[in-house]
C-alpha cells in the first residue's frame, strides 16, 4: 500500500523555492517515515500531473515506477534518511 500525493504544478529544481515549503517537504517526509514509508518516488507522467509516491519496499517502488518509465515519464527514487533529508537512489 502507498501513500500518494498530487501536485497540481510542477516546478523545476533551479526554481527558486521558498522555506516553508522546504519545511513542508521535510516533514512530509518525517510523517511517512513516522508511518512506515522508506522511499519516495517523484513521479512526472507525459500527460498527467506530477505526483509523489511514499512506499516501503523496493519491490513496491519498482511494481509503480516500471509502467510509467516504460511510458516515457520519468520518476526520481529517493531514499529517506531519519531527520527527512532524501537521499537519491538509482534504479
Amino acid at each position: 500500500m502507498a501513500l500518494v500525493l498530487r501536485y497540481g504544478t510542477y516546478k523545476s529544481f533551479w526554481e527558486r523555492i521558498d522555506r516553508q515549503e522546504i519545511l513542508a517537504e521535510s516533514r512530509l517526509n518525517l510523517l511517512a517515515l513516522e508511518y512506515g514509508y522508506k522511499y519516495r518516488l517523484n513521479i512526472r507522467p507525459k500527460s498527467r500531473l506530477a505526483r509523489s509516491e511514499f512506499v516501503s519496499t523496493l519491490r513496491e517502488a519498482r511494481f509503480v515506477g516500471m509502467p510509467i518509465r516504460r511510458a516515457g515519464g520519468t520518476v526520481e527514487f529517493y531514499k529517506i534518511c531519519s531527520d527527512g533529508v532524501l537521499k537519491r537512489h538509482q534504479w
